[in-house]
């Protein structure tokens, strides 16, 4: 064998092995062909050297910071090239290393002890790296707050951990460059307001993050996009993403569908902390309610569960911003609760981008070129001081409350709207994109007065219970008529300008119920607030006679023995419809804007 060069290089690499250099450490010396220790001969007092087993080195040691957890990148020959394993650290030891056999790596009984020494000595001295796969604001080992990318921000030379791109479900990587991402937003999305505002969107990830940590009622900003396939979503989803990582559906990209259980779409957002993700399609969910999705996904936390062991499993958290699309609204899988519309802000039939041409334009570009724009972002954030993201949205949302429609949840509005343009705000200054504010205020203030209607829960109960009352009339008597039908729902009562529906009290709550009104008694409040109830004194009900004195039987019949009262007045809710409404009965439906417009002019 020719002679080696011997060299005390601490890191190890299959070049210098193939340019001929030795590797000391201790006793032990690695060449290109193989491992080798020298020994003092006790008798001779001679140094021997002899082969251990083939070339073997531990490249890298990695630790995840998350769980604290170390692996080792092992290369070692085999069959004429050298060949890469991860392992844990535990795998070093003489019983566990002897397994990597199956693997080709040279072991054997005999040397299983020397090379286990030789690893445990040379892993002190590899390269080392810290890496992560929860994402977004996190405190770093000295209590200081980092922001997680593709690697952690602000880099120092104490801190310069990285995203564990094998591990981690997100690609982080930057690729292309910040001029071209930045041409696109100039040529492409300032001309198209709705596309400014998703790209703001797509910042205000971080700032939830942020201000979820220091304020106990902001949860995470869940927008779902309803549309067909013409609408732009798919584009749309990758203009919310590119700022921070891969727009795509495939390799670890921040565009995730729906296919699959909630528990595993829940699973894809735990530890993240401020990167936007997008779940599209939500057609391919398998959850036939979504009512229980919605509250999870905006709370931030996975439900209470237990292990194997019968043991408190972790739950997985999270804050950020979280986009869907589908065809279809969520809410047609919901309950009527009005508390998830202030969860979930659903945009329904907005064309988001211009033509074909745009949404390809924005595709072709946005595969190649992201992930800088959002490093931009928060080095700016860092360089300006993190108190910027709350002083914006203090900005903001003094803005969002003058602006918005006066209802109860205004405020709680206002301060999730005011994330989305304080985003905007410091995007502008850290990168110079000229997004149109008043603009995306005014586009948001817009689409707000539609939604009053979804968010008020009484009238949004009163539509409902006119349809019935359209369907089924047929199930009511009428003042005057001597016709009984054979399952009698209560009564109507014609007055000049409306319709004294009295329901019989279990019929109506069981209607409600049916309608997905999990609570009917905070619906039939809200009527009596409204003043769209016809009560006695201070309680929702009244006392109305509804089957005359021959019909006693068949009142027991419909009410059962025990909810016959031995008076022949029944309890029963009765609610003034506007006249208009019932106009033709089963002839003309009415639209249910129309019908709160009708109930919200009552004067009675």
């Amino acid at each position: 064998m020719a002679k080696t060069k011997k060299t005390k290089i601490i890191s190890i690499d299959t070049e210098g092995l193939f340019a001929g250099k030795t590797y000391e450490f201790r006793e032990y010396s690695l060449r290109q062909d193989g491992l080798y220790i020298s020994k003092i001969d006790k008798k001779t007092e001679e140094v021997i050297t002899f082969k251990v087993c083939d070339p073997l080195f531990v490249k890298k040691t990695i630790q995840n910071l998350d769980n604290k957890n170390v692996y080792i990148i092992l290369c070692y020959w085999f069959k004429g090239k050298f060949h890469e394993i991860e392992i844990g650290k535990e795998q070093l030891a003489p019983n566990e290393l002897i397994k990597l056999g199956g693997k080709g790596v040279d072991i054997s009984y005999e040397n299983q002890r020397l090379v286990s020494a030789f690893l445990n000595e040379q892993l002190k001295y590899a390269p080392h790296q810290e890496t992560y796969r929860e994402v977004g604001w996190h405190e770093n080992e000295d209590g200081v707050l980092v922001f997680r990318h593709h690697q952690e921000l602000p880099q120092t030379e104490n801190h310069n951990a990285c995203n564990d791109t094998v591990g981690s479900s997100y690609d982080l990587e930057p690729k292309g460059s910040l001029d071209e991402w930045k041409r696109l937003v100039f040529t492409e999305i300032l001309p198209q307001l709705s596309l400014q505002f998703l790209l703001c969107i797509g910042f205000s990830a971080p700032l939830v993050g942020y201000l979820s940590r220091i304020y106990n009622f902001v949860d995470n900003l869940f927008i779902h996009l309803v549309g067909d396939s013409t609408k732009g979503k798919t584009s749309s989803a990758m203009v919310v993403v590119s700022p921070f990582g891969k727009p795509a559906d495939k390799y670890k990209g921040l565009i995730k569908t729906w296919n699959g259980t909630i528990n595993a779409n829940i699973k894809k957002m735990a530890g993240n902390f401020g990167i936007p993700i997008v779940l599209d399609e939500l057609s391919m969910s398998t959850s036939t309610s979504m009512t229980e999705a919605v509250y999870v996904i905006n709370n931030g936390q996975e439900k209470s569960r237990l292990n194997d062991e019968m043991k408190q499993r972790e739950q997985g958290t999270w804050a950020t911003t979280i986009v869907s699309t589908g065809e279809q609204s969520i809410f047609e899988r919901t309950n009527q609760n009005v508390g998830l519309t202030v969860r979930l802000f659903e945009y329904k039939g907005i064309k988001w981008t211009a033509s074909a041409k745009n949404a390809d334009d924005i595709r072709n570009v946005l595969q190649d070129n992201y992930g800088y724009a959002g490093q931009a972002f928060i080095d700016y954030i860092f360089k300006q001081g993190l108190s910027i993201m709350e002083d914006k949205w203090q900005y903001w949302k003094e803005r969002c409350m003058d602006a918005l429609p006066d209802s109860p949840f205004r405020a709680r509005i206002a301060t999730k709207y005011a994330i989305i343009l304080a985003a905007g705000d410091i995007a502008n200054e850290a990168l110079s994109l000229m997004l149109d504010l008043e603009g995306i205020l005014a586009f948001i203030v817009k689409d707000e007065e539609g939604k009053l209607f979804s968010r008020d829960i009484g009238a949004k109960g009163l539509n409902y219970i006119t349809q019935q009352v359209i369907q089924h009339h047929a199930n009511f008597r009428k003042e005057g008529d001597y016709y009984s039908p054979m399952n009698c729902w209560g009564k109507m009562f014609i007055h000049t300008d409306y319709v004294e529906v009295a329901f019989l009290k279990s019929v109506l709550e069981q209607q409600l119920r049916l309608g997905e009104f999990d609570d009917p008694k905070v619906v039939i409040r809200d009527w009596k607030e409204k003043g769209w109830l016809v009560t006695e004194g201070d309680r929702t009900t009244k006392r109305t006679k509804i089957f005359d004195d021959t019909e006693q039987d068949k009142r027991k019949q419909i009410l059962g023995d025990k909810g016959v009262p031995q008076k022949k007045q029944d309890t029963t809710y009765n609610i003034k419809i506007p006249l208009s409404s019932l106009d033709g009965l089963i002839c003309q439906q009415a639209h249910p804007l129309q019908v709160a417009e009708d109930a919200s002019n009552l004067s009675f």
